[in-house]
């Protein structure tokens, strides 16, 4: 992909002054995520530890502790980034819940 701004080809937008901002917050919610004070990670079937945001939630407690990790996130940036991290963590996690409807289009799209 190429990003321009101001009719300049950006090189790097994690180092290029248009983007600090954006760049800074989403540094900060991963280091809040990381912070074990925040209670936002969770130890996955498989023993890594990942952020709840992806979470697929088995019950009611689990469900609660999803929807705290992204309110945590949301009340970092005021709600004011519209595309954050979780908005994707969303669809992943709900996908991954019912392997069995993207089976109907052949096994390897449940997998």
């Amino acid at each position: 992909r190429s990003i321009f701004v101001n009719g300049e080809k950006v090189s790097d937008v994690i180092t290029h002054p248009a983007f600090q901002g954006i760049v800074k917050t989403i540094a900060g919610l991963y280091d809040l995520a990381a912070d074990e004070r925040n209670n936002m990670t969770y130890e996955t079937e498989d023993g890594t530890i990942a952020n709840k945001i992806y979470m697929i939630p088995k019950s009611r407690e689990d469900l609660r502790e999803r929807r705290e990790a992204i309110s945590k996130w949301s009340q970092a940036t005021y709600g004011m980034v519209g595309r954050s991290p979780d908005h994707v963590a969303g669809f992943l996690a709900g996908f991954a819940s019912m392997p069995e409807v993207f089976a109907r289009g052949g096994e390897r799209f449940g997998e």
